[in-house]
């Protein structure tokens, strides 16, 4: 019984085929798997497009605060480790693009925590982005509030919008009301 319904089946699939309307559709739906296989895996074997890049590696020592902000007898260490320009950045999950004909300049950094409970810091407050002219801008982008896990380190970033033709930045680090250190940050 299933000998004749094989039978039967490959009857059909050869008459099917006879068509000549039948085997151009059969031969585009072939060309469009190709294309598509094609496609997907030419996607994912590319490698992403490489973002403007300053290694920068500079420590800073900063007040462990608690969850309402408040600071601790602790300390933190704050270490910047490069800058980057991109014309997108990933916030709490979600994508963030600047203005139209703007970019980000993008400073991505490590917090260590070496105390055994959860610590808190709040980079938005820590960096000021300084225009030529003096004027000073908090960042446009940052993660919030930015929880330490007892005795571990977590990476996070803030951004400012700058002009895409700009090379030469400077960056205040410091807390809020004390002493600032600069941070010269030059692209090539």
């Amino acid at each position: 019984m299933t000998n004749g319904l094989l039978q039967m089946n490959q009857n059909k699939l050869a008459a099917w085929f006879k068509n000549p309307r039948n085997l151009v559709i059969a031969g585009l739906v072939v060309i469009a798997i190709i294309a598509l296989g094609f496609f997907i895996f030419s996607k994912k074997g590319s490698a992403p497009e490489e973002k403007p890049t300053v290694k920068i590696n500079q420590s800073y020592e900063i007040v462990a605060r608690t969850k309402e902000r408040k600071g601790t007898d602790g300390k933190l260490k704050l270490v910047v480790t490069n800058a980057q320009i991109a014309d997108s950045i990933l916030v709490q999950g979600k994508v963030a693009r600047p203005i139209k004909g703007k970019v980000f300049l993008v400073v991505n950094m490590e917090i260590e925590n070496p105390y055994k409970v959860a610590l808190y810091a709040f980079p938005v407050d820590l960096f000021r982005f300084v225009r030529t002219d003096g004027q000073k801008f908090a960042p446009s982008v940052h993660q919030g509030s930015v929880e330490i896990r007892p005795q571990a380190t977590k990476k996070s970033n803030v951004a400012f919008v700058v002009a895409p033709t700009d090379k030469k930045f400077t960056v205040e680090v410091g807390e809020i009301g004390k002493e600032k250190q600069t941070l010269e940050i030059t692209f090539r």
